[in-house]
């Protein structure tokens, strides 16, 4: 990252003389004043450069909109259709979710800042009921109304009715990505948390993460995360709280369906522990809730007791009774914030540059839509 001779308006305590070890617009006496580091242009690692957090650039006011260089943030600015914004209690369930993560900042403070920057109503005129073809609609209401000067730093998703004619319930423009879409509004009177789970389901795309984490398969048992179809409309219950919405912050054990004993369910990988899992209950299996908890005495053929002997059930619903679902991972941990290089440092002179030999993992034309609503069995 190189920021020699860039005209960045100089912040107050520093010179043009003074110096500037990371090149990043913030002299290094004023980077130890702020607390940020002055070998690191990004000290937080949110891919928003400390000189943007600390005092904004191009009309943009991130601090103002409460970034902090020391504590990851993430910006996302929410347009929606005539009657589909939802509730601030909604969308504050998504912002708690992030604020819990298990996730460490150079401040000491655990979590991540999500900032749901609500925007603006799409005018009548421009209201399109079905975004058909998908991204080809979308671009129409996202030129008009996101600001370009937000594009180096939001990611901008839309509360829609449907897209490309069917009854799925979003889409990421890629994985990761900068932009989504909730097309929920083909469905009356749909649950605020299946609101809320879609919602976090497809940032989560945008932030790097998979239906099955870090890979595309779908239903995995032992992947207990919002990514997994099982929980987008239901999230968990936790420490016997119901609805709570969450990414995978555990890591559990390879799980076979040949073998499946339910007086021990999901077995830990360190650093994840018995009682990490124990905590968490409303586990899922083929669309029903099941008694127990992810640690021990799960009943997963929903049979209302406990077996004490090993059997076989289809998880991902593919009709073989024989897969092997690899080890999960803690999601937290493996985000990606750079929205497939669209989101980055944006100040001249300072190169955007991916930490990946491409920008995406998953490219938008192959990014599959998301959990389709079945009107008829909808929760």
């Amino acid at each position: 990252m190189v920021a020699e001779a860039v005209p960045l308006p100089l912040p107050l305590g520093c010179l043009l003389t003074s110096l500037d070890t990371d090149q990043d617009g913030v002299c290094d006496i004023v980077e130890v004043v702020f607390g940020t580091n002055p070998n690191n242009a990004d000290t937080d690692g949110d891919r928003l450069s400390d000189y943007v957090e600390l005092f904004g650039f191009g009309g943009v006011d991130l601090s103002a909109l409460g970034a902090n260089p020391r504590k990851k943030d993430i910006f996302v600015e929410v347009d929606y259709l005539p009657g589909l914004l939802p509730t601030q209690d909604t969308l504050n369930s998504v912002i708690t979710a992030f604020a819990k993560a298990p996730v460490s900042n150079p401040n000491g403070s655990t979590g991540i800042t999500l900032h749901l920057v609500v925007s603006q109503e799409i005018a009548a005129a421009d209201v399109d009921l079905d975004l058909s073809p998908v991204w080809t609609d979308f671009d129409k209401i996202k030129a008009k109304y996101f600001a370009a000067s937000r594009a180096p730093y939001f990611h901008y998703m839309l509360f829609a009715h449907r897209y490309n004619g069917g009854n799925s319930s979003g889409i990421s423009r890629g994985l990761p990505a900068q932009d989504f879409v909730v097309s929920l509004g083909f469905w009356g009177g749909v649950p605020n948390v299946a609101v809320a789970g879609t919602l976090m389901h497809e940032l989560g795309h945008n932030i790097g993460l998979d239906h099955g984490g870090n890979d595309g398969a779908n239903y995995k048992p032992n992947y207990l995360s919002i990514m997994n179809y099982e929980y987008q409309f239901h999230g968990f219950v936790i420490d016997n709280i119901g609805g709570v919405l969450d990414y995978s912050r555990v890591r559990v054990a390879a799980f076979s369906e040949q073998n499946i004993l339910e007086t021990s369910a999901f077995a830990p990988i360190a650093p994840t522990t018995e009682a990490d899992l124990d905590r968490i209950g409303g586990v899922r299996v083929n669309g029903v809730n099941i008694f127990g908890h992810a640690g021990n005495f799960l009943d997963f053929n929903n049979n209302v007791q406990v077996d004490n002997g090993a059997y076989s059930l289809d998880f991902n619903r593919n009709g073989f009774a024989g897969d092997v679902f690899p080890a999960a991972q803690n999601d937290w941990l493996a985000l990606i914030y750079d929205g497939g290089g669209q989101i980055g440092f944006a100040t001249p002179g300072i190169s955007r540059h991916l930490d990946r030999e491409a920008p995406f993992l998953v490219t938008p034309e192959k990014m599959e839509p998301c959990l389709t609503v079945d009107l008829a069995r909808a929760p």
